[in-house]
């Protein structure tokens, strides 16, 4: 896809310098230009038309091509210089030198040597400097230019402050300067913008009134302004009017690029479900959660994309294209209980129902199915694809399955939930599986994995907990349980008299751990099935084959056997063959019975062919659904690992009141036992000491 409209088509520097040096017309250049408009190269092209057409000689052709390739080395050291100055790198005489140094090299025929080269060897310019000005122009050499012996210096003994560096940290964004100006043929002066978008003329004391518009443009050429050159009607209204000596008239603008833009989206809901609170650095807990997902009725909008800008190319006076950024597209992506608008811009409820991003980066709406009172043997297991709102208890052995889910108790029953699981009471020898935050009174012998927080107000007691976030027990103890919380844990006690010890982990990431190795094996499962559908999708389209080629040749039979049968209608018809008639048809009959088998046979094969191609788009459409399925879930994995780098671990235990002796606490490099009950403590991992390569952490025992 091109970006931006068509490039406009410039003068090539061999056709100017061809009019100049009188080898062809203008017009004869006007018809080449037309004649090679469409080509690729359009030098290369305008040469092969000027040796076609016998209007210049083949020597003339390489003295030109040679002048022209000079031209273009001179351009872009004036630009070197032009930008050298504007930086203020080196003054207009030490440019004015160099550049008489390398046109005398030109002249005699030797290879020119580079300016910032020169200016380099010189003393005058740092190679610093020198390299950050060939970047700008993309000249970057792969390798430093070799030493040159004997090389003649500039002659100017004026030294230049090294700038390039800050320079390039604090680049103007302010509208661009104009260069120091320049005479150029009759009595004008010329001016570049320093970011040489555009050049202008303006008239001196000396200026010549017989000045030519071709004039001033074959000026212009020798200075390599070639694009976006006013046109000569433009030109000699400059030349005739009297109101350019204390203005300046623009002969040349170039075409500013448009930077390409970001598509982004905003949301209209809390996307970050699990922001439900936590600890901050030191251990405190924050209370400020982000409340209850609203309710939205069918039709509110969601989310609304700002479309990504399209980059434009851009070019400068010196014909040199302006680099662009690309603007990166992002797609809206819905599910269930969402629609999109019809501009393709907006993400709309399509239900009455909880909105919901989910980790794969997709907006569903989700709708809220309501039990009465307990799961038990009257409900069955749940399975909603939507909120689960349990007025009761979750029984033992009962199975709950939904985005969020919310309950009195939870006793003995399983529940698996993509976000929140909310437990008015207590959690009892339940097992809960959570993509979000996991809140309750209490949690008794239970297995919790969550991606969130655990948040519990009183005690978690011979318990299993693995969270990607913290483990809060804001109200009271920890006792004889393991607990595995990537962002610390904080409690008012942990551990008892009569308990044994806990071990809590703290800033490792178990969740994530268990969560990616799942992932795979589901991606692997499903590359499996789409191999296997893609393999008997072969099988089908080989046995298609054969059906194909049976019809073709059924068809033919089809064909010849009428064909026949009209020959001997025809026969049986003429008196001439009276004595044959019987014969005939006998043969007609057999023929027609023939081709009654053929037409069977063929309406067998269509309709086999029909139910081979249904097949075919059965597979095809359950490869689609398996190939969703699989993106989806690499996005999933993607959007997992980059929010565990986003959110990196806490190796904190923060304790209000007392932890007993022989609770271990595991840091992400170290481990400490506590050995004799200590209060008020804030147990953190620390960076110890560091030799060499070798780092060497423990865990330190602070105050509250």
């Amino acid at each position: 896809m091109v970006n931006g409209p068509t490039k406009k088509s410039s003068v090539p520097l061999i056709g100017g310098l061809a009019v100049k040096n009188q080898l062809i017309t203008k017009a004869e250049l006007e018809a080449g230009l037309a004649q090679c408009r469409n080509a690729k190269n359009i030098d290369d092209a305008l040469k092969n038309y000027f040796l076609s057409q016998e209007l210049i000689s083949n020597k003339n052709i390489q003295r030109l091509t040679l002048a022209a390739k000079a031209i273009s080395i001179r351009q872009k050291e004036y630009q070197f210089g032009a930008i050298a100055l504007a930086k203020g790198f080196i003054n207009k005489s030490v440019l004015d030198l160099a550049l008489e140094d390398q046109e005398q090299d030109l002249k005699t025929g030797q290879k020119p040597r580079l300016i910032g080269d020169m200016m380099v060897e010189a003393g005058l310019l740092t190679e610093k400097q020198r390299d950050y000005i060939l970047k700008l122009q993309n000249r970057v050499r792969k390798s430093s230019p070799p030493e040159l012996s004997g090389s003649k210096g500039i002659g100017v003994s004026a030294g230049a402050p090294d700038m390039a560096g800050s320079e390039e940290k604090a680049e103007n964004k302010d509208e661009p300067t104009l260069l120091d100006p320049e005479s150029i043929t009759g009595g004008i002066q010329l001016q570049v913008s320093s970011d040489f978008m555009a050049a202008f003329l303006s008239k001196t004391k000396e200026f010549d009134e017989n000045t030519t518009a071709a004039g001033i443009k074959e000026e212009l050429f020798e200075k390599g302004i070639v694009s976006g050159l006013m046109g000569d009607d433009m030109i000699e209204g400059f030349i005739n009017s009297s109101g350019f000596k204390t203005q300046s008239f623009r002969v040349a603008k170039g075409i500013r690029p448009i930077q390409g833009q970001d598509a982004r989206v905003e949301f209209f809901f809390n996307t970050d479900y699990l922001k439900a609170g936590g600890m901050d650095a030191n251990g405190n807990i924050d209370f400020k959660q982000r409340g209850e997902i609203p309710l939205v009725e069918k039709g509110t909008v969601l989310a609304e994309k700002t479309p990504r800008v399209e980059a434009r190319w851009g070019q400068n006076i010196y014909g040199d294209e302006v680099a662009t950024e690309k603007g990166e597209d992002m797609a809206l992506r819905f599910g269930k209980g969402a629609v999109l608008s019809e501009d393709g811009l907006k993400i709309l409820a399509n239900v009455r129902g909880y909105p919901k991003y989910s980790l794969a980066g997709v907006i569903f709406v989700h709708e809220e199915y309501v039990t009465s009172g307990d799961v038990d043997f009257e409900t069955g297991h749940i399975e909603f694809d939507g909120n689960v709102n349990v007025k009761g208890c979750i029984k033992s052995g009962f199975k709950v399955r939904g985005n969020d889910v919310s309950t009195v108790e939870l006793d003995g029953g399983i529940v698996e939930a993509d976000g929140d699981i909310r437990v008015a009471g207590g959690i009892n020898e339940g097992k809960i599986y959570a993509r979000g935050n996991v809140f309750a009174k209490f949690i008794h012998n239970s297995e919790i994995v969550c991606m969130g927080d655990v948040q519990v107000q009183k005690e978690i007691v011979d318990s299993t907990i693995e969270s990607s976030g913290a483990c809060i027990i804001a109200n009271g103890k920890l006792i004889s349980s393991k607990v595995t919380a990537k962002m610390g844990l904080t409690a008012r006690n942990i551990g008892t008299q009569m308990a044994s010890p806990s071990t809590i982990k703290v800033g490792h990431d178990a969740f994530t751990e268990k969560e990616l190795k799942k992932n795979k094996a589901r991606v692997a499962k499903i590359k499996e099935k789409i191999i296997g559908l893609k393999d008997k999708k072969t099988g089908i389209k080989a046995q298609n084959a054969t059906l194909q080629k049976q019809i073709t040749e059924l068809a033919h039979v089809q064909d010849r056997s009428q064909l026949e049968q009209r020959e001997i209608e025809e026969k049986i018809a003429d008196p001439a063959l009276a004595s044959e008639k019987d014969e005939l048809n006998t043969t007609l009959a057999q023929l027609k019975a023939r081709i009654e088998k053929a037409e069977n046979d063929l309406d067998y094969c269509f309709e086999k062919n029909e139910a081979v191609e249904g097949a075919i788009r059965k597979i095809d459409k359950e490869i689609d659904e398996l190939v969703s399925g699989r993106d989806n879930l690499i996005e999933e994995r993607n959007n997992l690992v980059k929010w565990a780098k986003e959110n990196p671990g806490k190796s904190l235990v923060a304790v209000e009141g007392a932890v007993l002796s022989g609770n271990i606490i595991i840091g992400k490099h170290s481990e400490y036992t506590v050995e004799k009950m200590i209060r008020h403590a804030r147990i953190t991992e620390i960076l110890f000491k560091a030799e060499g390569d070798r780092t060497t952490y423990q865990m330190k025992v602070g105050n509250f």
